[in-house]
């Protein structure tokens, strides 16, 4: 199937991701180029390697939303082959760290995913719906990242704290506001079918994480202020 070819090919690209952002981390740690305690290695090379696929998901995901066409189409099956194969390996990744939350966070995206393909298998001509959310949850990783860089690079609080501030406001516009729009124009156009009941808990656990990591993200910048004695 031709999917399957898509799927296949953005598995092998997305591990050979790992591994440069793997070997990229170990050469700055190796050779002191960054000067951060070994227990930021992972979260270093976290932010490479997810970096990097949001900002191939956003390039893939804004030329499909901005390529008017009535069919699903080749960039959406790129675009979700790269999302699954992301979400796919970084499972393995957070269930050998224990992060449970995240693990919750990738089995509803690759529920989704699934069933995005699904979709695409059937023509049933839906794939526009995917790319507006893929976009929407993915393209402000980056900013989030480097907030954290930023932080870690002892970097002026008033830079940081502003990197973090408009991370938040795109995350819950973004998140929080536009994305329940697009679920419901998709609820209110589409048939309320099996298939898109079983939907319905993955998009809830997302949003329910999103309310609760946007939550986190305010007490992390009030606490950041406090502690450089702003607030």
């Amino acid at each position: 199937m031709h999917i399957v070819t898509y799927v296949l090919g953005s598995l092998y690209m997305m591990r050979s991701i790992f591994r440069f952002s793997n070997h990229v981390t170990s050469y700055l740690f190796h050779n002191n180029i960054i000067q951060l305690p070994i227990t930021k290695y992972e979260k270093i090379n976290e932010s490479i390697y997810s970096s990097i696929h949001a900002l191939l998901v956003s390039i893939t995901s804004s030329i499909s939303i901005n390529t008017i066409v009535s069919k699903d189409n080749n960039m959406q099956y790129l675009t979700s082959s790269i999302c699954f194969s992301y979400f796919f390996i970084d499972l393995f990744k957070c269930i050998y760290d224990k992060k449970y939350l995240f693990i919750l966070h990738h089995l509803a995206a690759l529920n989704l995913l699934l069933l995005t393909f699904y979709s695409f298998y059937h023509n049933e001509n839906k794939g526009f719906y995917a790319m507006y959310l893929i976009f929407l949850l993915e393209s402000n990783t980056i900013l989030l990242n480097i907030g954290f860089l930023l932080k870690e690079f002892k970097f002026h609080y008033s830079i940081t704290c502003s990197s973090w501030i408009i991370h938040l406001i795109l995350f819950v516009l973004f998140r929080i506001v536009t994305i329940p729009k697009i679920l419901f124009m998709y609820y209110y156009n589409e048939p309320l079918n099996i298939i898109n009941i079983s939907k319905i808990p993955s998009f809830i656990l997302i949003l329910a994480g999103s309310v609760y990591w946007s939550y986190r993200q305010g007490i992390g910048i009030h606490k950041y202020l406090k502690e450089n004695s702003v607030i």
